[in-house]
């Protein structure tokens, strides 16, 4: 063979194996990864607004930036993922209504923000409707306007029956209003009352049916009327929860009637309070979740528990964990409950899991191929997972 012919085999061979390796490039970085997948962790978005738009264009303008905000969804693609189905105007508020691909309606509320010399005057006008405005200024002050909601202290000067001088009774209320400026909740004085009995004589009718000494007597707002509540400072003994012992009763501060009494009930002993998608999201996010590519699917279920699972998605940039299962899961992540409390209480949880995870409290099971895996980038969070276990 002469030199030539060598050199014509060598450079062949050459070609072929830079041929290979350019294919199995093509043929890795062709494997689909779902990295434009879109999944929302809310229904509804509200955008406080100074003034809302006057019209329609301006309004989709303003919800198509705090979607964008909201969801990392590029604003070149967002007519790829949303469509406007419906739009309305109120006075405070637009109504927009987005068909969300693969997902759930999205509702966007644009809201005119609601200042506190407004939301007191709606109040105000509520109360005064039914207490009147005389009663309303001699027993009622504004204190404070927070999230749509009215806060007020009542006062009522009532002479006592048997201490000297005269006596004041305390209550708060408050008003909480809609965005649409209706009231949708309240805990208020709803008609003008007047203290007629005093401290001392709601304790005298709290024995009078059958409490025992020592007894203490606070005000109290029972569906809108003005009480004193008196109770027993008794410690209870299981007998008194066997047999349900009345220990109080509220009494009105102006008739003198018990309107309502309060037993002694056993509680039954609480279950532990159920993993919430903030435990999850810091947990996944601490094993180093943001390193993985777009359209990672984890399914995480709660061990000795039940009914407690999550879906967590890597969507456009953002970390996005609910409740229930996912289709399509690439990993599903069995994990213990205490696990992952002591893990999150822990200083590291990567080194608390890795000193502490075993094949009883962490299981991981792999539903795609170790190509595609690596491919979406967290192979390296599995391994964190696993080591030691």
């Amino acid at each position: 063979m002469d030199k030539n012919f060598r050199a014509m085999v060598v450079k062949v061979a050459l070609l072929v194996g830079v041929l290979a390796a350019v294919s199995l490039c093509i043929w890795y970085y062709s494997i689909p990864t779902e990295s434009d997948i879109l999944v929302l962790d809310k229904s509804v978005l509200t955008v406080i607004l100074d003034d809302i738009p006057a019209i329609k264009k301006e309004a989709i303008s303003v919800a198509q930036e705090r979607i964008v905000n909201e969801t990392g969804v590029p604003k070149r693609n967002f007519d790829r993922y949303f469509t406007l189905m419906d739009s309305s105007l109120t006075q405070f508020q637009w109504h927009l209504v987005y068909n969300v691909t693969g997902n759930q309606d999205l509702t966007v509320f644009l809201v005119k923000q609601m200042l506190p010399e407004e939301g007191f005057r709606i109040a105000d006008e509520y109360i005064m409707g039914m207490v009147g405005k005389d009663y309303f200024d001699a027993h009622v002050k504004r204190k404070a306007f927070q999230a749509n909601t009215a806060h007020y202290s009542y006062t009522y000067v009532y002479e006592g029956s048997h201490n000297p001088g005269t006596c004041n009774i305390g209550l708060s209320m408050w008003v909480r209003l809609g965005n649409d400026r209706n009231v949708i909740g309240q805990h208020v004085v709803t008609t003008p009352q007047e203290v007629t009995v005093s401290e001392e004589q709601a304790i005298d009718i709290g024995r009078v049916n059958g409490l025992k000494d020592p007894l203490s007597a606070a005000p109290v707002l029972v569906g809108g009327k003005i009480c004193w509540r008196v109770v027993g400072q008794h410690t209870p003994t299981e007998q008194d929860y066997d047999n349900q012992t009345v220990y109080g009763f509220d009494v009105h501060c102006t008739a003198g009637e018990v309107i309502g009494e309060h037993r002694y009930i056993q509680s039954t002993p609480a279950s532990p309070p159920p993993i919430r998608t903030g435990q999850i999201t810091s947990l996944i996010e601490k094993l180093g979740f943001e390193d993985v590519e777009n359209g990672a699917m984890i399914q995480v279920n709660v061990m000795n528990r039940a009914d407690e699972t999550f879906s967590v998605v890597k969507t456009f940039g953002r970390t996005v964990v609910k409740e229930g299962t996912i289709e399509n899961a690439d990993i599903t992540l069995w994990i213990d409950r205490d696990i992952i409390l002591n893990a999150l209480e822990s200083e590291d949880v990567v080194s608390y899991l890795q000193n502490n995870a075993t094949s009883r409290n962490v299981i991981v099971e792999l539903h795609k191929s170790m190509v595609l895996l690596q491919k979406k980038g967290y192979m390296s969070l599995y391994e964190r997972v696993k080591k030691g276990a």
